[in-house]
């Protein structure tokens, strides 16, 4: 590791989609940037040449044998086992992930004497439909194994914040979105969308598709984490989003319209294990650090669709050229 005044962060899952923006973020503001993925979901190419990069589980006690070693001023944990579904069929994998191994880097970052540890937890998974927009003070009900990992370690984190002095941060995001999203697997409903209608695909939509969501630009995700660690001593649980619902139809019209696409779109079975709205009210950190979303839906949806039409290489069939958006 170069030995300079700048500072040190690991950044786990910094090969993913929220973590490598994130990474050119610190890279940006002056941090030296350490990434460790295991590349289950994230991709090499994302990572940015001026970052060091660690292939590598964070269930490794590798992992926690380097914190202890090098010591960062700052651990951004967003490496996770990604599905729920996945989760619902196997709760032991998911928390071998989601909570032991998450736990094991906040043991580690607390011994090592981290300055701030910040984890991305799910303001959508952790959402009370009973209580919208969604406040941090408001009674959680997780609803799957994922999002009861993602409460366990925030639960976790204030421990040892309280016990430990460890500064501990949890984000709760709300559907993000944006270039980088990975449309394959259980992915965000808006790269699913934008890398069928771009290939004129049929699509599916789940329910009546009067569902609400939350959906917060990739950018605004990453300006909020800054934020955060702009502000010295600044610990607690903080919701990330836009405060505004936007239903799956009202989606699907605004991206066909983008993209120029006419398919009709095929209706599923609703999802069971989903709320039917989520929207989370991110008052508390825009009072404490100022932040607040800038970028609106129609501008991140434009966004989204032509980086996809420029980077998207689907496994099969041939990418459409539908360039009306251009």
């Amino acid at each position: 590791m170069p030995h300079s005044h700048k500072p040190l962060a690991l950044v786990t899952g910094g090969a993913g989609f929220i973590g490598s923006q994130l990474v050119e973020a610190l890279l940006t503001a002056g941090w030296h940037v350490v990434v460790i993925d295991n590349l289950s979901s994230g991709k090499r190419k994302f990572v940015h040449p001026a970052a060091a990069f660690i292939k590598q589980d964070i269930a490794s006690p590798k992992v926690s044998e380097w914190i202890l070693r090098m010591k960062p001023k700052a651990v951004f944990h967003l490496a996770a086992q990604i599905s729920v579904n996945t989760s619902i069929k196997e709760p032991i994998r998911d928390a071998e992930t989601n909570v032991m191994a998450s736990l094991g880097l906040i043991d580690a970052a607390s011994r090592a004497g981290v300055e701030r540890f910040v984890f991305a937890s799910s303001g959508g998974a952790l959402a009370n439909e009973q209580y919208l927009p969604t406040k941090e003070t408001d009674p959680v009900e997780p609803l799957s194994p994922y999002a009861i990992a993602k409460y366990t370690i925030e639960r976790y984190g204030a421990f040892y914040r309280e016990q430990y002095g460890l500064p501990f941060v949890s984000m709760r995001f709300a559907n993000v979105y944006g270039p980088r999203q990975n449309p394959e697997g259980e992915a965000g409903v808006i790269s699913i969308f934008a890398s069928r209608m771009l290939m004129n695909e049929t699509l599916q939509v789940n329910g009546t598709g009067k569902q609400t969501r939350d959906f917060v630009f990739v950018e605004d995700v990453v300006g909020a984490i800054m934020s955060v660690i702009a502000k010295p001593g600044l610990t607690g649980t903080f919701n990330v989003g836009t405060g505004k619902e936007t239903d799956i139809a009202t989606l699907y019209k605004k991206m066909a319209k983008i993209t120029c696409y006419r398919k009709k779109a095929k209706k599923g079975p609703a999802d069971k294990n989903a709320p039917m709205r989520s929207v989370l009210n991110a008052s508390h950190l825009h009072q404490v650090t100022g932040w607040k979303p800038k970028v609106k839906i129609d501008d991140g949806l434009r966004q989204t669709i032509i980086w996809f039409e420029a980077n998207w290489k689907p496994k099969k069939g041939v990418m459409a050229a539908l360039r009306c958006f251009l």
